[in-house]
């Protein structure tokens, strides 16, 4: 078994247990988000560069609705 085989079979268990354990669309964003981040700084070294770019578009869409959940949470507390 590949390194990026390991990996893929880490995110999909990770998917299946944010699915089952998680009630709100936000927190599963942000968790799914977090699970992300860790594989990409972790198993930075260990995978190849190919799969690296793969998961940037990813990253960079979750950072991008995490940062909609966070303006959404603030302007919430504000009014």
């Amino acid at each position: 078994m590949d390194v990026d085989d390991i990996i893929t079979l880490f995110l999909a268990i990770w998917v299946v247990i944010l699915i089952l354990a998680v009630k709100t669309v936000d927190v599963f964003i942000t968790l799914l988000l977090i699970g992300l981040l860790v594989v990409a700084e972790v198993g930075g070294s260990f995978i190849k560069p190919e799969t690296k770019e793969m998961l940037k578009p990813s990253i960079y869409f979750l950072l991008f609705l995490f940062m909609i959940i966070v303006a959404k949470k603030v302007i919430e507390v504000l009014s």
